[in-house]
């Protein structure tokens, strides 16, 4: 099927930023057209047609957020042959993990991009003095708009040259083009002459379902030798469940251990690398992801059951290749 025959579907939530010097946004419905009259490239390069769902800065955040964006892919799924999806990038990535876990057996891509710029950004450039102009949404859009047209089944993120898979990446340094990154140094496709996919695609035997339930009231901590678990406990109090970040390999000191035990909620002990058992019938040891990802799978499979062995085995399984590969 030729390029411009494949049905794409633009949900804008953010980061529609043209350029440094043409900051058209899109902040309501009516932003569009005029919008979209400044991208005419994408009008030659397929059907694309957009949806509003939510401007700059006056949207929700976190699980609202994600729960509409997996909801509006899902109720359009058979009508598209892939979907973007534009959000400003303090956002996009943990937005795009959760649609990782909330579609299941994505048969067709969903690629999340945007505009690099904000005002952030903006300051940020101006004090180490990183040249912005031109850094706009129109080249990554492009971009997406040809990925977004490939086989395969998976939520990714586009920026600059390299097309990521969400679970797998990570935000880099504010002067780079490509502002995210494999963790693994994986990614899903390169664009070069052309694109280049480097994971074979095999489609899902079942259906896509949604399974777009969060929980909203988890807590994410960093522990740090010394820290006094009274400060942890009154923290948690009414969560439903607690992320600590540990140290590799000797992750806690033995009376903050045994405290950790004593809590009536799920635990998520979590490091890059490597956490060892640590026995307690609360707490799910996890490795080998991004703490972002580790984050958003707690909050999503929360959402999905109240069951500590449930919950344990939905952190074990891989769902959406978010399992990092061996360096």
């Amino acid at each position: 099927m030729k390029l411009k025959n494949k049905k794409i579907c633009l949900l804008l939530a953010g980061g529609t930023a043209l350029s440094e010097q043409d900051r058209h946004l899109v902040n309501s419905a009516q932003d569009i057209e005029g919008w979209l009259k400044k991208l005419p490239e994408l009008a030659i390069m397929g059907a694309v047609e957009p949806v509003f769902i939510c401007g700059e800065e006056d949207h929700s955040h976190g699980p609202a957020l994600w729960q509409q964006l997996a909801a509006e892919v899902f109720k359009r799924y058979n009508d598209f042959d892939g979907f973007i999806i534009t959000n400003a990038p303090h956002d996009l990535q943990y937005n795009a993990i959760a649609l990782s876990f909330a579609l299941q057996n994505l048969n067709k891509p969903v690629v999340f991009t945007g505009s690099p710029l904000s005002v952030v950004d903006k300051r940020m450039a101006e004090i180490k003095k990183f040249p912005l102009s031109g850094l706009g949404i129109r080249a990554n859009l492009i971009n997406a708009v040809q990925i977004a047209t490939m086989p395969f089944g998976a939520v990714g993120i586009i920026f600059g040259k390299f097309c990521l898979r969400a679970v797998r990446a990570q935000r880099t340094e504010l002067g780079s083009l490509n502002i995210f990154t494999g963790q693994d140094e994986s990614y899903l496709a390169k664009i070069d002459f052309s694109f280049s996919l480097f994971e074979p695609f095999i489609p899902p035997s079942r259906p896509v379902e949604l399974k777009n339930n969060f929980s909203a009231n988890v807590l994410s901590i960093d522990y740090y030798p010394g820290l006094d678990f009274e400060l942890v406990r009154q923290a948690a109090l009414g969560v439903d469940g607690l992320l600590v970040k540990g140290l590799p390999l000797e992750p806690f000191e033995k009376k903050f251990l045994a405290a950790l035990k004593k809590l009536t909620l799920p635990v998520l002990v979590y490091n890059r690398f490597y956490i060892p058992p640590l026995n307690g019938d609360n707490l799910i040891e996890v490795f080998n992801l991004t703490k972002e990802t580790a984050l958003v799978k707690f909050i999503w499979a929360l959402g999905q059951t109240k069951d500590f062995s449930e919950i344990r085995k939905l952190m074990a399984a891989e769902l959406c290749g978010e399992f990092l590969k061996s360096n």
